[in-house]
């Protein structure tokens, strides 16, 4: 049976520590000896390359653990915590010293993104809907049903959870400045928005020039802090000065990986997925969806500008990659048969297999069939419902690796010829609104 991938890697600032989830599950794991300390699940036995089984620092309690597929994770500026979001909508704060669940909180929707603020007593998390909270970390559930209160605010307040923000579609991802002096977001309609924080109602400046849904946005390293760094479903890298709402510099991925130009009416695109930081050597892993490459880039705060270092090349699909305390990347993929599901790189992006051994022989769980990892696809604008369109493709592959000799190959989707379309001013307005 083939082993669970890790979907997300999370590094914790200010220990020696990476976190790692799998389904429902998490493992944390010394990044410098590579030995699991804390598991979520117990460590199943496995042919073990001559490795022993270290005894784990703790294991939560059956009722601590997570009910769901853990769907995004943050830590902590001081490591301190670990906050998981599940897909049902359960967020949980854990302590990173005894691996305790230290409380559990009820989302109004599924999280995209997850992040504390600087002192850690804030989680803000942007949801499917749009909407960005203050998630108080501290206060439990609210039981008992919730009255109704002359000042709104101060209801909220009682309930640990205060609205922020709303974009008007799914809100993909978020970043808090340095100084928590504003938050930045992001939406499935290509738009970047710079807010105060907490006063979000507050809007600062845009920054629009994607043109397919934005997927993740970080602050990048530097004495000015002034500059944002963007990834979307159109095969772009794109900086932004981001208090001035002002593109810096596009960066194509297509031209990096030897690829053609997209073919204009073609749907489907390069996605970025996920950056992940070195803020030592300023350098930024770009993960592209459903490839085994990882784009090194390198920035200059000075020059205001990313450049191409290393394409690295992986053993199957990237999930998820993030850089420990030491500047090592690690990275876990969509594994080939026979292959790891983890691989870890130094900082001049050599392969460490020691480090990896151990996760790779006690790592994560087995299970009957694997999951879908990527997630991406429900964001594209389709004329046919994402669903539907990826079923069929799922089956016209299975058939195909079955060696039927009828099965018809993956074709490209065409675009929605309405999805972004702009009504030209000449046209009678009935005519638009049949066509609408």
């Amino acid at each position: 049976m083939p082993i669970l991938p890790f979907s997300h890697i999370v590094h914790n600032p200010a220990k020696d520590v990476v976190v790692l989830s799998f389904g429902e599950h998490l493992q944390a794991v010394d990044t410098k000896s590579g030995v699991i300390l804390a598991s979520t699940i117990a460590l199943e036995e496995r042919e073990s390359n001559g490795l022993t089984a270290e005894p784990l620092t703790n294991t939560p309690n059956v009722d601590q653990e997570n009910k769901a597929r853990v769907s995004v994770m943050a830590c902590s500026k001081d490591g301190a915590y670990i906050a998981t979001a599940a897909d049902d909508k359960i967020m949980k704060i854990w302590d990173t010293a005894s691996w305790n669940c230290l409380g559990t909180r009820t989302l109004v929707r599924r999280s995209n993104a997850l992040e504390f603020n600087n002192d850690g007593s804030m989680v803000v998390t942007a949801d499917k809907f749009g909407d960005v909270y203050n998630m108080i970390r501290d206060i439990p559930d609210v039981v008992q049903p919730v009255k109704a209160a002359e000042n709104t605010e101060e209801a909220d307040e009682d309930e640990g959870e205060q609205p922020i923000l709303g974009h008007v579609s799914m809100a993909t991802d978020l970043a808090l400045t340095k100084d928590n002096k504003y938050i930045i977001t992001s939406d499935r309609d290509e738009h970047i928005r710079v807010s105060q924080y907490p006063k979000g109602h507050n809007i600062e400046t845009y920054c629009l020039g994607h043109t397919s849904f934005v997927t993740t946005i970080r602050v990048l390293p530097g004495a000015s802090q002034k500059y944002l760094i963007s990834g979307a479903g159109d095969a772009t890298v794109r900086v932004w000065e981001f208090m001035k709402g002002q593109e810096v510099q596009t960066f194509s991925l297509r031209d990096a990986l030897g690829m053609p130009p997209q073919e204009t009416d073609a749907e489907d695109d390069v996605t970025v997925h996920s950056f992940a930081i070195n803020e030592q050597k300023s350098h930024i892993a770009v993960v592209i969806e459903k490839m085994n490459k990882v784009v090194i880039l390198g920035w200059s705060d000075a020059a205001a500008k990313i450049e191409l270092v290393k394409i690295l090349e992986l053993e199957g699909q990237t999930l998820s990659v993030d850089y420990d305390r030491s500047g090592n990347l690690w990275t876990s993929v969509l594994p080939e048969e026979g292959k790891d599901i983890v691989a870890v790189f130094d900082s001049e992006y050599n392969r460490l297999e020691d480090l990896a051994k151990y996760v790779n022989t006690f790592g994560s769980k087995t299970v009957e069939t694997l999951p879908d990892l990527f997630h991406t696809e429900e964001l594209r604008k389709h004329t046919t419902d994402w669903r539907e369109l990826k079923k069929a493709r799922e089956e016209r592959d299975a058939a195909r690796l079955a060696g039927d000799p009828d099965a018809a190959p993956s074709k490209k989707r065409r675009k929605n010829k309405n999805s972004r379309k702009i009504p030209e001013p000449e046209k009678p307005e009935t005519a638009m609104e049949e066509e609408n």
